[in-house]
């Protein structure tokens, strides 16, 4: 009988992503670039699967590992405990960039101890001990999707998916003048927050959610159909105070990204008051900004950090 011959091969990263305006883990075409922390110019590319998880093999300083073969007596996991117990040890310090050439998602980066049992699992690094976190919004997502996705965020040049709601704005830091780059707008509804998004490095947001249910209407015999719903909402930023001299980085930190919901900031919506309430009409793309201001500044959304 022949002898069959089997090659272990041990994945150093796997990577799963989460849509945060589709509500989804399928995600394809993104660029996922791995390497070293001390060697940027190491870098290996994470391939996806067809389960859509992302995976890298080839990984600088991990080839020992990558082939590693277990004993049939050995625990499924026997290479990953042995990277963590080898003296020196293995497992160390990578950087993980990710780019979408499709242009429908803004860039990420985060620091990645590898080899990684499993799914990578990303934790809040100013917590202490780091652990899991979960964005705000449990129609958005519940924490277990969170905790093994990395959270993408939409362009604003992204065409918006059927049949998604979306809030634009541009973002400015009244305080120094400059764009909130790489903030946080949330869109909150009836008191609950429908969406979440992430400023680009110019402060150009797009807050992409599902609509809500249709506001209660009166009773009609017959039923009267209506597709003129309109939902009254309010805005919350997250940003932490930007400097006067420091622009906006080109590619963001994924840690000091979600770090800033820490740190909520106030929405100016009038530079006079009252301000004239913000209401969503049903696929109607709507446009946040502050009012009152010079005609030059119009199109801006203030916020205070102070």
């Amino acid at each position: 009988m022949p002898t069959i011959e089997v090659l272990q091969r041990n994945a150093a990263l796997g990577l799963r992503f989460w849509d945060m305006a589709a509500s989804t883990s399928a995600v394809d075409g993104l660029r996922v670039e791995v390497y070293p922390r001390r060697n940027p110019n190491a870098r290996k590319r994470a391939l996806p699967g067809p389960s859509g998880i992302y995976v890298a093999h080839g990984v600088s300083g991990l080839r020992d590992f990558e082939f590693e073969e277990s004993a049939p007596s050995d625990p499924a996991d026997a290479p990953w405990r042995h990277a963590l117990d080898a003296s020196p040890m293995i497992a160390a310090g990578y950087r993980v960039e990710v780019t979408d050439p499709k242009g429908r998602f803004l860039p990420v980066a985060f620091d990645a101890e590898l080899p990684a049992r499993g799914l990578f699992n990303w934790l809040a690094p100013w917590i202490s001990p780091p652990q899991p976190i979960a964005l705000p919004g449990a129609s958005i997502a519940s924490p277990q999707m969170l905790i093994e996705r990395i959270p993408l965020f939409s362009a604003p040049s992204r065409p918006v998916p059927e049949p998604l709601a979306v809030v634009y704005a541009q973002v400015r830091d009244i305080g120094s003048g400059h764009p909130a780059g790489w903030s946080l707008l949330a869109v909150n509804i009836d008191g609950m927050q429908a969406g979440l998004g992430m400023a680009d490095a110019q402060g150009r947001v797009a807050v992409m959610f599902p609509y809500p249910e249709p506001p209660r209407a009166p009773l009609f015999s017959p039923p009267e159909a209506r597709s003129d719903f309109r939902w009254l909402l309010d805005l919350t930023a997250f940003c932490t105070p930007a400097s006067p001299t420091v622009a906006a980085p080109d590619f963001p930190d994924l840690a000091e990204i979600l770090g800033q919901l820490a740190a909520p900031c106030t929405v100016i919506d009038s530079m006079s008051s009252p301000a004239v309430p913000r209401r969503l009409e049903y696929r109607v793309p709507m446009t946040a900004k502050t009012e009152g201001q010079p005609e030059a500044d119009a199109s801006w959304l203030l916020i205070s950090t102070a």
